[in-house]
């Protein structure tokens, strides 16, 4: 049987923590939404990207500010676009999400956080 391979440019890491998310104004795709600001539960993280779970109903390629608070208290905040979304009948959608215009620096911090959480 051939190898699945990988489309992710960069390898993704279990995390469990909760950020806040915040439309970016003047999108119209996220009009829909209860709230201007929510939080999502994120579980997976690498340095182009992240996914989370969410109750609330986000639009492909709709734009999003936050702010990402690591296990190790570094943060960075960068601005996310929506690429994925998968819901099996449960509660929550989980989103797939690339980050959008994140620094060397802050993608460093998420290397950093990767090497550590190994140890």
């Amino acid at each position: 049987m051939p190898e699945i391979q990988e489309k992710r440019k960069s390898k993704r890491m279990g995390i469990n923590v909760k950020i806040k998310l915040q439309k970016v104004k003047d999108n119209l795709a996220s009009f829909g939404l209860k709230q201007e600001e929510f939080e999502v539960n994120v579980v997976n993280i690498s340095k182009d990207g992240m996914a989370f779970r969410t109750k609330e109903l986000l639009t492909l390629n709709s734009f999003y500010d936050t702010k990402v608070v690591l296990w190790t208290k570094e943060s960075f905040e960068t601005v996310i676009e929506i690429v994925r979304m998968e819901n099996l009948g449960e509660e929550e959608t989980l989103y797939g999400c690339r980050f959008v215009g994140i620094t060397a620096a802050d993608q460093f911090k998420i290397d950093v956080y990767q090497i550590v959480s190994q140890n």
